[in-house]
């Protein structure tokens, strides 16, 4: 608010002093001189009001203004999770609550649910806990809120509010044998299923035989009468190169050891090579065991960089794909801290079915893991039920820049 300062010292800066110019004669002069003068000196009053009334609308609304109603006690809001708007068991329901109680959508700025209103085909899960901390502008007291209560919405802390939130979690479907995609091993095909519910979800490898047949990178299959589509992807051997100085000879045969393990539990090639240069096909993995520095290249690289207060074996660099081997590897190292697991962290051979593995993502909450913490009625001081006025602020302060610009002009005439 000190920035209502600025136009009150420009309006101050102006006034200075009037120069003197001696004229022959003032019988000119009339009463309309005066008038005049002092209708200028109004307007300079008024666009001072005016400017002031701007710089501290702009800072209100810069604070997110809100204002205090008072809370219907006996009146009940209900939330419904987009997901579920179109829900069969839910839409007569809501037709019914819709008449006697507001009904919005669990997302952010909770817009009214009407019956024959679109939503995506593809809806994201919301943040449940950080709207949470929303609901309390919320005019009622009581809200039910129908979700689904996925896992992958529960972010940050557990949050407080004084409303009294009842959560009605609906059962996910279940994807009992629900084909997700397929490896292209060298003599076999492999079909991955999703399969379990909101408590379990898991995913169930087995070899086809018969009963399908692939199109370049598709697989078709007959499940329950129908033909699905199911993507294939092909496990290429995963080739690692190791550059090393003959004193890391110790710190490469682990590294070897460690790669052969994960090739027998990934039931998935990867060729380890030790090379004196770069070589330019690209591979899944370089590692650089030398003394001489390291300068930036394409690829992803492992390097020894010794840190004897880093508790992990690899740590990841400021650079992308850059990660830092802290230390010379003995046996008791790589067998306490995992060596194996974060190697194959590092390779993320996954990386190209993660994100249709979150879109499977089914898990459900528990209601009581599911809750705020409820910390009461609100006394008269704390934030109660709360309105957002940004909008009205917004709309006045565009009439006010407008009456300034006006003005303005005709204080120029």
């Amino acid at each position: 608010m000190l920035g209502l300062l600025v136009p009150l010292a420009i309006h101050l800066w102006s006034k200075k002093e009037a120069k003197t110019i001696k004229i022959g004669s003032v019988q000119l002069l009339d009463e309309s001189n005066s008038r005049q003068s002092s209708s200028i000196q109004l307007n300079e009053w008024l666009l001072l009001l005016l400017r002031m009334l701007i710089v501290g609308l702009v800072v209100l609304l810069m604070a997110g203004p809100q204002w205090r109603i008072k809370p219907n006690k006996k009146q009940i809001t209900y939330l419904v999770e987009p997901s579920l708007a179109h829900h069969s068991s839910l839409v007569g329901l809501l037709d019914s609550l819709g008449e006697s109680s507001r009904v919005l959508l669990l997302k952010q700025g909770f817009p009214e649910w009407e019956t024959d209103m679109e939503l995506p085909s593809e809806p994201m899960v919301p943040s449940y806990w950080q709207l949470v901390q929303r609901m309390d502008s919320l005019a009622s007291d009581s809200i039910v809120v129908f979700t689904r209560a996925y896992a992958e919405g529960i972010k940050s802390r557990r949050p407080k509010t004084h409303k009294k939130i009842h959560w009605v979690v609906m059962e996910s479907d279940t994807l009992a044998g629900k084909p997700f995609l397929a490896y292209q091993r060298e003599k076999e095909m492999e079909l991955v299923s999703l399969q379990g519910n909101g408590q379990t979800t898991y995913f169930k490898k087995q070899t086809l035989s018969d009963g399908f047949s692939v199109q370049e990178d598709s697989l078709k299959l007959e499940v329950d009468g129908n033909i699905q589509t199911i993507p294939v992807l092909d496990l290429d051997t995963v080739y690692v190169n190791i550059m090393a100085d003959t004193e890391f000879e110790t710190d490469r045969q682990y590294l070897e050891a460690s790669f052969r393990a994960l090739s027998k539990f990934l039931d998935r090639k990867i060729q380890v090579q030790s090379v004196d240069a770069d070589v330019e096909n690209e591979v899944g993995l370089n590692i650089w065991l030398r003394k001489e520095n390291w300068e930036p290249k394409q690829g992803k690289w492992l390097i020894f960089k010794e840190d004897i207060l880093s508790n992990k074996l690899i740590k990841e660099s400021e650079q992308q794909n850059v990660y830092w081997l802290t230390s010379k590897l003995n046996t008791e190292n790589t067998t306490e801290q995992h060596f194996t697991e974060q190697l194959l962290r590092l390779l993320d051979l996954d990386a190209a079915v993660t994100p249709s593995v979150t879109q499977y993502d089914q898990r459900q909450m528990d209601v009581a893991e599911l809750k705020p913490n409820y910390v009461g009625e609100p006394k008269k001081k704390e934030r109660a039920t709360l309105l957002d006025v940004s909008q009205w602020v917004f709309w006045i302060l565009v009439l006010l820049m407008i009456a300034e610009r006006v003005t303005a002009y005709v204080k120029r005439q």
